[in-house]
């Protein structure tokens, strides 16, 4: 039997919620990697019997930097591969399509993508609440979309997916937001900040101060603080996330891409 290979990296648990949703309607064999808690950091190989289900947020429009030199750790023998690509209600831009290249050339045939909302990271009054009950169940969609895929995957084969993104994209031009987290006088200083920064931005020594050099801004400090000390803060902060909000009030819809076919719901 198949095994399903389910990475993900997520920073506030939404890309984490999303991964393991897909997943459990694949009805798989699971073997899962958290690279925000686990880093990958040595060669992962996986057969092309397997499958391997990956589930990136979205940063700028692209996946996180330290997730793409990961994903150069991977290798597959034209092993079926499904992507998610989960953002925050402005859009995916290049994210699936750079998945996709990154994965073509380290030994992967994708035959599924979706791009999927969730709770803004930076911004949570955006996206609030979601994935909601509609997009679990076009995950469960999804899902069930895969598995009749990979029934045919001896028989058929695959065509070569079409995903929406810019050629000759450069996804070194996202530089990140203007913002990072910081803790508050309610720190009890207890290192976990610091502890699960994927960036080494929080000295545990002074968790209340961030290295703005290096931050990317995802926010697994502010989830995994137990006083609830960090957060985004200033005037500023205040009134980008009060345009950026009116721009992305609109209600988005999951989009859903098969070998040669695509599918919004």
């Amino acid at each position: 039997m198949s095994v399903l290979h389910t990475i993900y990296f997520s920073a506030k648990g939404t890309t984490k919620t999303c991964a393991a949703y897909i997943g459990q309607h694949l009805g798989l064999e699971t073997r899962t990697y958290d690279w925000l808690r686990c880093p990958c950091s040595d060669t992962l190989e996986i057969s092309g019997k397997d499958v391997l289900l990956l589930a990136m947020p979205v940063y700028g429009g692209y996946i996180p930097h330290i997730c793409t030199e990961m994903m150069g750790y991977l290798r597959g023998e034209q092993t079926p591969a499904i992507l998610a690509a989960v953002y925050g209600n402005r859009h995916y831009d290049n994210a699936l399509l750079q998945m996709k290249d990154i994965l073509i050339r380290q030994g992967f045939v994708v035959i599924a993508a979706g791009a999927f909302l969730a709770q803004h990271s930076i911004f949570p009054s955006v996206a609030a609440q979601r994935p909601d009950e509609k997009d679990r169940a076009v995950m469960a969609e999804f899902a069930a979309t895969c598995k009749d895929l990979l029934a045919g995957r001896d028989e058929e084969g695959w065509d070569e997916i079409t995903l929406p993104g810019t050629a000759g994209y450069d996804a070194s031009f996202f530089r990140g937001v203007p913002f990072r987290p910081g803790g508050d006088r309610t720190c009890i200083s207890c290192g976990a900040c610091a502890a699960i920064c994927p960036c080494h931005a929080i000295d545990p020594a002074n968790p209340r101060e961030t290295d703005q050099n290096l931050c990317m801004s995802c926010g697994a400090c502010i989830a995994a603080c137990p006083a609830g000390a960090r957060n985004y803060h200033g005037a500023a902060y205040k009134a980008a996330g009060l345009v950026f909000s009116q721009k992305c009030a609109a209600y988005r819809t999951p989009e859903l891409f098969y070998a040669g076919k695509k599918e919004e719901k």
